[in-house]
């Protein structure tokens, strides 16, 4: 069958580009410059590049503010990759912090998180149904591969993170496995935030705590202050 004329020419970096705006849900001009583009591209190329896509039906385009710019998949971009043809659900005042923390957090690290169907393939042991499991990643460590789980603070009260961090440890201590991943020191939570001040709240409220054999870190994500600030 004949390639459609928005699926012909695309390169892999055309397809790389796709590939991550489907997994994090939302990709931005310098996330992407950063994990597609080689160092000497300059930001007029990235922005050439993402155009044409636009132009293509690939990508949609949308504005925060008036500076604050980011792209979601459409079903044509979807379809090119061979991923279900349905309409992405809107990213909400809610969502979006959340969606562009995870992604900028992974950019930075050089992680790449699992999406649900990754996970379940590789981990059925881990898995269940309703049990969030869209914000693993996976990282070395000095024990072995870790399971790392990214949860994200939209700037709440630091007990509230304490309460999340409870309810996550407490739904997997029912998976046989977990609990052995658990005891195995194996698994961790990693908050992301966005202001140092709201960190160190965090930090502190999770230091008068013990979580077992759960480590439980901060991580610092200014592009989370900025789009929050942007939506108030």
């Amino acid at each position: 069958m004949a390639k459609k004329r928005y699926e012909r020419n695309l390169s892999r970096r055309d397809l790389a580009i796709l590939d991550f705006v489907a997994r994090y849900r939302v990709g931005t001009e310098g996330m992407l410059r950063k994990v597609c583009f080689s160092p000497e591209d300059r930001i007029e190329n990235v922005r050439r590049v993402l155009f044409r896509l636009e132009k293509r039906g690939l990508l949609s385009r949308f504005e925060c503010g008036r500076t604050f710019t980011y792209f979601v998949m459409t079903r044509r971009g979807l379809g090119v990759l061979g991923l279900p043809r349905r309409t992405p659900r809107p990213l909400t005042e809610q969502s979006l912090p959340v969606q562009i923390a995870v992604a900028s957090y992974c950019v930075d690290h050089g992680v790449r998180r699992l999406t649900n169907s990754e996970f379940r393939d590789l981990y059925p042991e881990l898995w269940r149904p309703g049990l969030q499991s869209s914000n693993y990643v996976l990282v070395e460590s000095d024990e072995g591969l870790k399971l790392s789980m990214l949860i994200v603070d939209r700037g709440g009260a630091a007990r509230r993170i304490q309460a999340r961090v409870r309810r996550i440890v407490a739904q997997r201590s029912g998976l046989t496995k977990f609990v052995e991943l658990m005891r195995a020191r194996r698994f961790r939570v990693v908050v992301l935030t966005g202001l140092p001040e709201q960190q160190a709240k965090i930090d502190r409220q999770l230091g008068r705590n013990s979580f077992g054999t759960v480590e439980v870190v901060t991580a610092l994500v200014p592009s989370l202050a900025e789009i929050l600030t942007m939506r108030r």
